[in-house]
């Protein structure tokens, strides 16, 4: 009897210590995540799972298992770039997890006309447009359609329509210690140009720059029929550096 409690003893402390590494790993190393939306097609789809690294721009109450807060503002604060794939906590709902790409800085005025997007630096009178170029169609797997593909400057981004409600906005003037959140997926993601929905992400929000894709599986895999799943597996995403 004494060698089965000695044994279950040694098996809870091993589950312990395995879930306080794993707990430490979690909050200031790497954070694993899904996508659940089309938002930011065509470089993040429904079905992949990320890894996000947790320390490139430090670390704030959000960081941290429930939101616990042992400290106010942000430790090791390193500021992100425009262009960076980003983990955010939605304002006002911080239950949930959103990802986006960093369009606009704090102190710039930014706008978007015909699906382009202006930004004006705050030392300069004259905003500047991100350059655009077409890149031919990406082929929608989970709606079975093409849909026009842009670069716009080092990323790629989708456009359904040149008419659609956020193709033309008023001007925005990011306050400070907050950020300019967009979707790639242009015509279909709310994000930052929605004030009554993302709006303007607090740097406090801000988890961690999404790093790669370590699995992803198509939209027509069903739990309920596991055994399929290495026919479903996108063996091309996997491991894939997000950019």
């Amino acid at each position: 009897m004494s060698k089965i409690k000695s044994s279950l003893i040694n098996n809870f402390k091993a589950l312990f210590w395995a879930l306080i590494i794993a707990g430490v790993i979690r909050t200031f190393a790497i954070e694993p995540f899904k996508i659940p939306s089309g938002s930011m097609k065509p470089n993040l789809l429904v079905g992949d799972f990320l890894f996000v690294s947790k320390w490139d721009y430090g670390y704030s109450r959000y960081s941290f298992p429930f939101g616990i807060p042992p400290f106010k503002g942000k430790i090791f604060e390193s500021n992100p770039e425009r262009g960076d794939v980003i983990v955010f906590k939605l304002p006002g709902q911080e239950n949930i997890n959103y990802v986006k790409r960093l369009i606009g800085l704090p102190g710039e005025t930014i706008k978007v006309i015909n699906g382009e997007v202006y930004i004006k630096s705050n030392n300069s009178k004259e905003f500047e447009m991100l350059n655009q170029f077409d890149d031919g169609f990406f082929f929608d797997d989970q709606y079975k359609k093409d849909i026009q593909q842009l670069i716009e400057n080092e990323y790629k981004i989708l456009n359904i329509t040149d008419n659609g409600p956020l193709d033309y906005t008023p001007e925005y003037q990011i306050p400070e210690d907050k950020f300019f959140f967009m979707g790639d997926n242009r015509d279909n993601s709310s994000d930052s140009r929605v004030l009554s929905g993302v709006g303007f992400v607090p740097k406090v929000n801000i988890i961690g720059k999404v790093w790669f894709i370590w699995f992803s599986v198509d939209t027509d895999f069903s739990i309920s029929k596991f055994w399929n799943l290495p026919l479903h597996i996108r063996y091309d995403r996997l491991f894939n550096i997000i950019k």
